[in-house]
């Protein structure tokens, strides 16, 4: 099936909300009513809302006692975070001017996300007729999905001295042929074997990939040199349409959700009045490009 990028950016939101949860559930100015304390440390209220913020989603499989032991292990490092707040503050530390950038920051990361999120939220859902087209426009992924194990070969030569061998290449038939074809007397040769997953694979790596019989070669020069797979073993792995429901939803969904997030950020920067100042003028091109999400 499909597999779904997770953005890097994803990761880092999970560390502001679980940093910005420790701050506001041992912080007395949190406002965490008797009834809504999950419990207290130091007789300072941890709320619900704090607790439920931490508390890990359970995966699909795990079992009940799986899901007992994460969540056992969540409140212990809540617990253990908050009373290390609380001596932060005894200290004085949330007044050290490091850790108040620090707070400051972690609370614009929270509150971008947040507005992002809510940018998002306006994507349409794809149609019936939607899904059915891209699982037509990506038979690679779907109907005509299959597994590929390829034997990777990287030699930092010049595309242009493979000349010589692209008729070994050609009639290379195995694995070990493809290397002795490969093999330039004084050139390191590197070769790795791994399994090639269709939704995780470029389209024209793909398109490239599609014709080769077992024991063929693509060459694909790249810089300082040629990468060379060889299919090894090829295994079908078609996924039909009423299968690929879901995925391929899910797909259209988050290729709109980006989208519109995009769109919002860029009219933001169009409308906002941003000026440069001191050190920051020497990034003022690339702050003022729109960012790829």
């Amino acid at each position: 099936m499909p597999a779904f990028a997770v953005p890097a950016r994803l990761f880092l939101i999970s560390a502001v909300v679980a940093a910005g949860s420790t701050l506001c559930a041992c912080s007395p100015q949190a406002g965490a009513s008797t009834e809504q304390a999950a419990f207290r440390i130091n007789g300072e209220p941890v709320s619900e809302h704090q607790l439920e913020l931490v508390l890990p989603r359970g995966a699909i499989g795990d079992s009940e006692a799986q899901s007992q032991a994460a969540g056992r292990q969540a409140v212990a490092e809540l617990v253990q975070d908050s009373l290390a707040a609380q001596a932060a503050r005894k200290a004085g530390l949330d007044r050290d001017p490091r850790t108040v950038q620090m707070i400051e920051a972690a609370q614009r990361e929270v509150l971008a996300r947040a507005y992002e999120e809510r940018l998002a939220g306006t994507a349409v859902e794809p149609s019936s007729d939607e899904i059915d087209q891209f699982y037509e426009a990506h038979p690679a992924w779907f109907a005509q999905r299959k597994l590929m194990w390829l034997q990777e070969a990287v030699l930092p030569l010049p595309a242009a001295r493979l000349d010589a061998r692209k008729a070994r290449l050609q009639a290379a038939t195995t694995p070990d042929k493809t290397m002795e074809a490969l093999r330039v007397e004084g050139v390191p040769l590197n070769a790795r074997q791994f399994a090639l997953q269709p939704e995780e694979t470029p389209q024209a790596l793909l398109d490239g990939l599609a014709p080769l019989r077992v024991g063929q070669s693509l060459v694909l020069p790249q810089e300082g040199g040629v990468r060379v797979l060889t299919v090894l073993q090829t295994q079908s792995a078609a996924v039909s349409r009423s299968a690929a429901v879901k995925q391929v939803a899910a797909l259209i969904r988050g290729e709109r959700r980006r989208k519109a997030v995009e769109r919002g950020l860029a009219a933001l920067q169009q409308q906002a009045k941003v000026e440069y100042i001191g050190r920051s003028l020497q990034w003022t091109a690339a702050a003022s490009a729109p960012l790829q999400r």
